[in-house]
């Protein structure tokens, strides 16, 4: 019994260690080309966090795929913008107040491939989840998006 569970524990430290290091080695292009992204500023606390980041820019831009994957889902949202999900692994990149999509479902798209319009008034949210669990994108983005004080 003993010997199964230091082959256990091996094995979740093994699983841990190898999720960490995917995480680590996470880059993601910024989904824009022409613009910002800023910490969300919420009229709420919320708890878990909302760790999503909201790019803006001052000018109809392209969105882009932050990164390679295949889209999971393109779906209008209550206020006739749409979101889209990009899929990788157990990765989930989720973009949304999409104008219009550029992509559909089950496409394949590669890192920087334009996957939506952005217009000028809007913010893009802008997520990453590994599995179920949400994660805060500013670690791994190319574009650094400073943390409220």
């Amino acid at each position: 019994m003993k010997s199964y569970s230091k082959f256990l524990l091996v094995v979740l430290v093994y699983f841990f260690q190898s999720e960490v290091k995917a995480q680590d080695s996470l880059r993601l292009t910024c989904p824009f080309e022409h613009g910002t992204g800023r910490e969300p500023k919420e009229a709420f606390t919320w708890d878990p966090p909302d760790e999503k980041v909201i790019m803006v820019s001052l000018t109809d831009t392209l969105i882009r795929s932050a990164y390679s994957g295949a889209v999971s889902n393109v779906n209008r949202t209550e206020d006739s913008l749409y979101e889209v999900v990009i899929f990788y692994k157990d990765y989930y990149f989720w973009y949304y107040n999409v104008t219009k999509p550029l992509v559909k479902k089950g496409e394949s798209v590669k890192v920087g491939q334009n996957i939506g319009i952005y217009t000028l008034g809007n913010e893009l949210e802008f997520r990453v989840f590994i599995k179920e669990d949400i994660i805060d994108p500013r670690n791994w983005l190319e574009c650094k998006v400073p943390k409220a004080q």
